[in-house]
């Protein structure tokens, strides 16, 4: 039984970090593409550079340099080349997580209350926005999977008929969903949980 709450718990832990936290750097408005298409325009590679590894750096200079000189062609060759370093820039970041890459995003996807508060946080240098977002979402989460738990508390885990079993297998599901939520919340702030953070992976690797 344990090892079932375990697992369960880690399938929520994960889910609770949001996909698009990650999709948020794949997006073409995203702080990696961002990065990248100011590094074009002031001529200076180094301001793209932070957001991927290090072992990527002579890739994506040589991108840097050809796209400086195709992008003196005209509008649409700009387009395209700017387009390009975009997506060598986050394909790069993306493997430099580990992770796959999936394509550039529409620049403008909403991705949620979470990230731009995040972002506002760092920018104003205060955190209680971001602080008081967070408790009161994990707060409703917590209170939702409780009092569905708490309906099907009454089905009893000594069934004798068929009626039973599905009750109790109600039951059992609701319970483990509100155990392995509160876990997975407790993973993610121990850092047990992978949450997207930097270019290079040694800034990935959570507390085991």
């Amino acid at each position: 039984m344990t090892k079932i709450l375990a697992s369960y718990a880690l399938l929520v832990g994960l889910a609770f970090v949001p996909m698009s936290a990650r999709a948020h750097c794949d997006s073409a408005n995203g702080p990696v593409a961002t990065a990248a298409i100011r590094a074009l325009d002031t001529r200076n590679v180094n301001l793209i550079l932070p957001f991927a590894p290090a072992q990527a750096e002579s890739e994506l200079s040589a991108a840097f340099k050809q796209v400086l000189s195709v992008r003196e062609k005209g509008p649409e060759a700009k387009a395209l080349a700017d387009r390009y370093f975009m997506e060598t820039a986050v394909r790069l970041h993306r493997a430099g997580e580990g992770a796959p890459y999936t394509g550039l995003k529409p620049a403008g996807t909403d991705f949620g209350p979470a990230i731009p508060a995040a972002e506002k946080a760092l920018k104003i240098g205060k955190s209680n926005d971001l602080t008081a977002l967070m408790a009161e979402q994990v707060a409703h989460g917590i209170e939702d999977r409780y009092h569905d738990a708490m309906a099907h508390s009454a089905a009893t885990m000594e069934p004798t008929t068929a009626a039973d079993v599905a009750k109790a297998r109600e039951r059992v599901s609701a319970e483990l969903a509100f155990i392995g939520y509160v876990e997975g919340i407790y993973l993610a702030t121990k850092g047990g949980v992978h949450v997207e953070a930097a270019a290079t992976p040694d800034h990935h690797q959570g507390t085991e």
